[in-house]
C-alpha cells in the first residue's frame, strides 16, 4: 500500500493525478492514473493499494479540461513498497 502526498499550487479546474509503472496506477496512461484529493490542498493525497515488496515508478500529473496533460518535469520517482504497512510520500511537484 501507497499514500502518495505532494504539495503543489493549483488553478481553478485541474486536478492533481498520480501514474506509473503499475496497473494500480494507470500504466502510465494519464487516463487510467489516480485523482489525489485536494482537501488538504495544497498538499493532494490518494492511498492507492499496491502489492508488498513490488518496485514502483511514478509521477505526478495536472490535468484540466481542454487543457494538456502537464507532466512533472525530472526523472521518475521510484520505491520499493515494503512488507508490511503504507509507503507514504511528501513529495513536492516538479515543474
Amino acid at each position: 500500500m501507497a499514500t502518495f502526498n505532494v504539495t503543489t499550487y493549483t488553478r481553478w479546474g485541474q486536478q492533481v493525478y498520480v501514474t506509473g509503472n503499475r496497473p494500480e496506477l494507470g500504466s502510465w496512461n494519464p487516463d487510467n492514473a489516480v485523482p489525489l484529493s485536494s482537501a488538504s490542498y495544497p498538499t493532494w493525497s490518494a492511498t492507492v493499494v499496491l502489492p508488498d515488496n513490488s518496485r514502483v515508478e511514478y509521477k505526478y500529473i495536472v490535468k484540466a479540461v481542454n487543457a494538456p496533460v502537464v507532466w512533472e518535469s525530472g526523472p521518475d520517482r521510484t520505491t520499493v513498497t515494503p512488507p508490511t504497512g503504507t509507503y507514504i510520500t511528501q513529495d513536492g511537484f516538479r515543474n
